[in-house]
Formats: C-alpha cells, structure tokens, sequence
C-alpha cells in the first residue's frame, strides 16, 4: 500500500491514521479475531506517529532514497518507537511512496510488544536491526544515514537517557552523521540546547523558525492541546548544528537542576505554556504568565502563583523581589532560564512517592554543589514544610548554606534568629531580603520598627510593600487607618489585601463595611456592593478551608 499523496495532503495525524485504516480494512475484516484488536482512530494513531515522524525528517534532510534504503537510527528510550521492534516505523517508506525504502535501526534488542504486535506481524512489517551504541559511537558513519534523537532528555540522570544524549553528539560531531530531534514542544528544545552547548552544538529548528506552518512543527504528532506549537509526542523538528559560542556552565547546572525537579513531580505536560497568558483569573483583573511546571506570576506585581490540584484555582504562594522582577525577559529561551530559578526559590514540598522525592532531593543537592544557590533555598522550604522527623535540622542546614545570598534565604534567617530572641540578627537579616526588593520581609520589618518606635521608617517601609501589593502590608495599613478613623482608606488597603485571599483583611473589611452603613458614613451603595463583594469573597474562602481539612 502506498500512502505517499495522503501523507503530503493530510492536515495532521489523525487524516493519515483514517487514510492506512482504509487501506488496511480487507485486512481487518478477514483477520479481526486473530489480531485480537479492533483497530480505530484514537489507538491506531500512535502507531502511526513513528513512521510518520521518520518520513517527515527523511523527506526534510534531501537525503535521496532512489538508490538503496535510507539507514535511520532511532534514539531515544520512548515507547512508541520501540513497541514490536520498531517495525511501525518501517511504514515511512508507505508515507514516501517507497515501500522498503527506509530501513529502522535501534540502539537494543528487546521485546517490547504493543496491542498492535499481531497486526504488525500480519503486514509483514519488517523488524528493526540492532546497533549498540558503542557500534554507533565507534563506526556510526558507515552504518547509518541519519539518526533521530526522539524527546531528547539531557537533563535526566537516567543512564539510558546518558547513553542516548553521548550518541547523538559523537555521531553529529564525530562521525559526521546528521542527527535530526523531535522535542515536545519548544521549552523542551532550549531545555536541550542550554546541557549540549559545551559540545559547541545546538538543536536548529527546520527551516529556522517555530511557528506555525514552519517547517519545525511536525503536523503528525500526537498533542492534547491541539497540533502545533503547543506541543505534543514530537512535536517540534530540529536537526543538530554547530553553535556561535559554548554555553554557560551554570546556565547549564541551573537549568539541568530545575528540569530534574520538574520531571521528579511528574509535571511533564502541564495546564499552560511558558509564557502563556493565563486569562479567567480574578474575573481578568490579574492575568498572570505561566512559568514551569504548575507555577505562573503576575508579572506587574510579582505574585507568584500555583495551581491548586484539587480545587483548580491559582493561589498566591510567594512574592518576587524587585531585582529578580526586573529582570523577568521576553524571549522564551531566557524565559526559561529565568523561570528555573524562580522554580527552585518558590519549591516548597517534595514528591510524596519515595523514589520521586529521592531524585528530587539527589537533584537539587547536586544542584548546589553545581553553584545554584536557589537549589539550598529549594531544599530549606522543602524541608521546612514536612512533617518528617529532624527536618527542621535539617532545614536549618541549608538555611545557613545559601546564607544571606538569597533574600529568601536571608528571611528565613531572620526567623531563626527570632526564635533565639536575637532582635539585632532579626533586624540585620530582614534589611538584607529588603536591598533586594522583597516585599513581605519590607512588610516585616516595618511592623519591627514601628513596634521599636521607628514609626517613620517602619511605616515607609509598609507603604513600599504596600504599593508592591503586599496583602499583610496592606492589612497593617488598612487597620492603622480603621484605627485612626479614615474608613474609606481602610476598605481600599484591605481589598488589597482580601483579593489575595488574606482571612483577617475580608474581615476586618467586613467590619469596616457593616459599621459604615450603619452610622451611614460614605456612599451607601458603594459600600452595599464593597459589603457584598466582601461577603462573596468570603464564602468563596470558607469553600477553600472546608476542602483543604477534607
């Protein structure tokens, strides 16, 4: 069967898995009970997927198949190109209009069978050769055409995905094979590119560019998100170039820690993109950015959010400081750079699953031996937060390895001096995290001082944080103000504060309210609707408590 004008017409995968479907009925109709599957659309696609994605790199190198096959070596450690010995690959040559015309190798001789096994053997598919890769490293030339590197993961401490990432640079940089990637989506791509920089390459999209319609976007891989940039099983085509320059060491360590971590939660496909517009939140009044894993910021206050599992809401789970807020850059490859680090210094708890958690931890500690100062900052909070005997110690530890390097790092500092009734270290500390811009230690040292009758520098303090959106600067505003009688001021600091659900604020504001309209003080339909905004808001926060305690 030849698929050649279906395969350059079909606008995704899906239309060339209904084309060979087609194709194959008589087939299917005779040999259903001895196939032992009912072969449809939403589980023959991904068998699909491997022969498809090998045509369209073939047919994308220039490579010419007229004479002999075309040598294809696959890389990589992902099912779909190993299920029934690679032989769902072999349908490339079917896609090109060349049955045999492309010859699959893999890296292992091993039997791992799909639910398609019987189908594979009745088309007479044929099975993929074997080349180990120390084969590839030592002769690759003579051995095979090209090789593509499926969902390259150089940030794993897995041995296979070692083995995978050392063959695909000695065969691009040694043995002059050209070695083509399929990355899942373009975070995964300069994810690669910042850990085999220092071998003086770097993955090239095709034709230059990720965009739609470009070369680089593989209409037949698999996506949840709908095809295209969004992503998906191979989703976006590269082929290894040499790089300008070598990359950075400690790009490369920030980057390799923070991408561990994110595959130790399992947080592989998450609900945004990097960069992406998160719209809906807050009824569009905060329209934050994703970053990784489930984590985003309001790039105009610095809040940093993160998705509630349970609930599907976004909740604010720290504060940026200025000088890392100001640094925040738009293009996605140093976005990603940028959001590592924010990864790891807003990181509080650890996987529950012991092997998850254990490469977790082994990550980040070798993360901090890499220089990462955020990764000791990651393992304080973790720490911090369990429950697990000698954590505090433990917490304590890498509390005073970051040191005052890192405001948050400082801030914790401080509360440990304050346990010890160190007021002199508690009031050192906290003015470090502030040089920084940190918000919530300005607002901690502002209740400081204003207690140690500082009040002018205290209170400047609580205004600074306050204008950063700081909740608990704004309740300590909005309080003193109810105390000093300017009502209307306390409502506008303490809907500051509520909206970033601050418990005692709505309360305080509802107080505020009720007592406004009953000795008719402002504006009462003002205050009837700031009354009933608060009120919702405050159900909308007893929902919340309800469904943690459960």
């Amino acid at each position: 069967m030849s698929l050649a004008k279906t395969f350059e017409s079909a606008v995704n995968l899906g239309a060339l898995t209904e084309a060979w479907l087609r194709a194959i009925k008589p087939l299917l109709k005779t040999q259903l009970f001895e196939l032992g599957v009912k072969a449809k659309l939403n589980n023959a696609a991904s068998v699909m997927a491997p022969g498809a994605l090998v045509a369209n790199v073939v047919r994308q190198s220039g490579i010419s198949w007229s004479e002999k096959p075309i040598r294809v070596l696959l890389l990589g450690s992902d099912p779909l190109i190993r299920f029934d010995k690679s032989k769902w690959a072999s349908l490339a040559g079917e896609f090109l209009g060349a049955p045999g015309s492309v010859e699959i190798i893999y890296t292992l001789d091993e039997n791992a069978d799909s639910e398609f096994s019987k189908l594979a053997t009745a088309l007479n598919l044929p099975a993929c050769s074997v080349l180990t890769h120390g084969e590839a490293v030592e002769s690759g030339f003579s051995k095979v055409d090209l090789a593509i590197w499926v969902h390259p993961a150089a940030e794993s401490a897995d041995e296979a995905e070692a083995l995978n990432t050392s063959t695909a640079m000695s065969l691009s940089t040694k043995q002059g094979v050209p070695v083509y990637s399929a990355s899942f989506n373009e975070v995964d791509l300069h994810t690669q590119n910042f850990l085999i920089q220092h071998h003086s390459v770097q993955l090239q999209p095709l034709g230059g560019t990720i965009a739609r319609g470009a070369p680089s976007i593989n209409r037949y891989g698999i996506s949840t998100f709908g095809l295209g940039v969004e992503g998906g099983w191979g989703a976006i085509l590269a082929k290894v170039e040499p790089a300008q320059q070598l990359g950075d060491p400690g790009e490369a360590a920030l980057v390799r820690t923070a991408m561990r971590l994110v595959c130790a939660e399992g947080a592989l496909h998450t609900s945004w993109s990097l960069g992406q517009r998160i719209n809906g939140v807050a009824f569009n009044r905060i329209i934050p950015l994703g970053l990784l894993g489930n984590m985003a910021i309001d790039p105009s206050t610095g809040h940093v959010f993160q998705k509630n599992e349970d609930s599907r809401d976004l909740r604010v789970v720290g504060h940026l400081w200025d000088s890392e807020l100001r640094l925040m850059p738009s293009s996605k490859r140093e976005l990603l750079l940028w959001a590592c680090r924010i990864k790891l210094a807003f990181q509080t708890e650890l996987p529950k699953e012991d092997s998850r958690r254990k490469e977790a931890i082994a990550s980040l500690e070798q993360g901090f031996n890499d220089g990462i100062v955020e990764a000791a900052v990651a393992l304080a909070r973790c720490y911090e937060s369990s429950k697990a005997d000698g954590s505090d110690v433990t917490a304590r530890l890498w509390q005073s390895k970051a040191g005052a390097l890192h405001p948050l790092s400082s801030y914790g500092l401080a509360y440990e001096a304050l346990g010890v009734g160190d007021l002199a270290a508690v009031e050192r500390y906290l003015r470090i995290a502030v040089a920084f811009g940190y918000p919530i230690a300005m607002t901690d040292l502002g209740k400081m001082l204003c207690e140690s009758k500082r009040v002018d520098e205290g209170l400047a303090l609580l205004n600074e944080a306050a204008s950063r959106k700081d909740p608990e600067a704004n309740y300590e505003l909005g309080e003193l103000s109810a105390k000093g009688g300017d009502l209307q001021g306390a409502l506008e600091f303490l809907r500051a504060a509520w909206v970033y659900g601050h418990v005692d604020a709505a309360a305080l504001a509802r107080q505020v309210a009720d007592y406004m309209l009953e000795h008719g003080i402002g504006k009462r339909s003002l205050i009837k609707r700031e009354a009933k905004e608060i009120a919702a808001f405050q159900k909308k926060l007893d929902t919340r408590l309800v469904a943690n305690a459960t």
